[in-house]
């Protein structure tokens, strides 16, 4: 019974995976990548918001815009998120 539910558990969460189309799984994002999308953060942030916003009232706008870019090459699309969005913190004097 316990091997049972196990199974069970796994397909179910399985069912819950993100699948990605071959051509996107093939050239995933990089570290470059990484930078622009750190560089563009904050409308990406603003443009998630508008959206939940419209969501709430039944809407459906700016649905395909989303904050980190999946899939990703993983710690070295990170890191290059990571400096681009150090490029807003402007200069320490």
């Amino acid at each position: 019974m316990k091997k049972l539910f196990i199974v069970v558990a796994l397909l179910s969460l399985a069912g819950c995976a993100h699948h990605y189309s071959v051509d996107a799984a093939n050239d995933p994002y990089g570290f470059f990548s990484g930078i622009w999308h750190g560089i563009v953060f904050p409308f990406a942030l603003m443009a998630n918001l508008l959206s939940w916003a419209a969501s709430l009232l039944g809407g459906s706008i700016f649905h395909s815009i989303e904050i980190i870019g999946r899939p990703n090459t993983g710690l070295f699309y990170y890191i290059g998120f990571t400096l681009g969005l150090g490029a807003w913190s402007g200069s320490a004097n």
